[in-house]
């Protein structure tokens, strides 16, 4: 787990770490064990719902899945030895450049769009008007409307602060691109929304409290009464939901 934690820092978004919890727990008693080991509070993910058989009998499993879906290395996490980082930062410099086969020509736009020019990545597709080039436009359209859904969950889940960042990026990098502009500018107008104000600021006392906490013993009298009052504070919102989650894990009897 602190290995895998490690690399999520280190990787920020272009990597995703998932734990997948499958020896039968709840997931009340795996959430409130990960908050007791200190590792809650990152980009990582948990969940109970395995995205692909297992192939041991052991734990922990370790699966690197590639940029294009497939899964580049399975089984227990000691075997691997430097190999798995070694293959996580080719994937991470694969997911930077065109695609293996990419034409010549194409390998521009791919760039342009790496670096958040969309609309000189488009351009150059229009430009060329080949299959391959109206293919590529169709993946970048895709790309972009994807992180667009991002935004939108962020700002349906109260997650504000992160929705913002997300629409500031997406605001910059579509511009001159009005059949996505127009997409953006409607999540940035529903971050704007007035009833959105108190959200953000229950939001943002929600990740202060969190970064305090995480790394030290979460479940402390002090720091559950802390949530309490979040809770009642910002009642209502998304982030006080989560204060009161944080309350009742503090309650759960897990192992050590």
């Amino acid at each position: 787990m602190p290995s895998a934690l490690k690399l999520q820092e280190q990787y920020g978004d272009a990597l995703q770490v998932i734990f997948v919890e499958c020896q039968g727990a709840s997931r009340d008693q795996y959430e409130a064990f990960a908050w007791k080991m200190k590792w809650m509070g990152g980009r990582a993910l948990w969940t109970e719902e395995r995205p692909f058989p297992t192939v041991g009998n052991g734990l922990p499993e370790t699966a690197l899945v590639g940029v294009d879906g497939t899964i580049l290395m399975q089984g227990h996490p000691g075997g691997f030895g430097k190999k798995l980082e070694e293959a996580i930062a080719a994937e991470v410099k694969k997911a930077k450049d065109a695609p293996e086969g990419t034409p010549t020509p194409l390998r521009g736009a791919w760039k342009s769009f790496h670096k958040g020019e969309v609309a000189a990545a488009l351009l150059e597709c229009d430009k060329l008007g080949s299959d391959d080039a109206q293919l590529a436009r169709a993946e970048f359209v895709a790309r972009v409307e994807r992180r667009i859904a991002r935004a939108k969950w962020l700002v349906d889940q109260g997650f504000p602060v992160e929705a913002s960042e997300l629409v500031g990026k997406l605001a910059k990098e579509t511009k001159g691109v009005p059949e996505l502009e127009s997409k953006v500018a409607a999540e940035a107008a529903r971050l704007a929304e007035p009833e959105r104000a108190r959200e953000k600021e229950a939001a943002k006392a929600w990740d202060t409290f969190v970064e305090a906490v995480a790394k030290k013993k979460p479940f402390e009298p002090a720091n559950v009464k802390r949530a309490e009052g979040l809770a009642e504070k910002f009642a209502g919102t998304k982030a006080a939901e989560r204060a009161q989650r944080f309350v009742a894990l503090s309650q759960v009897r897990v192992g050590s």
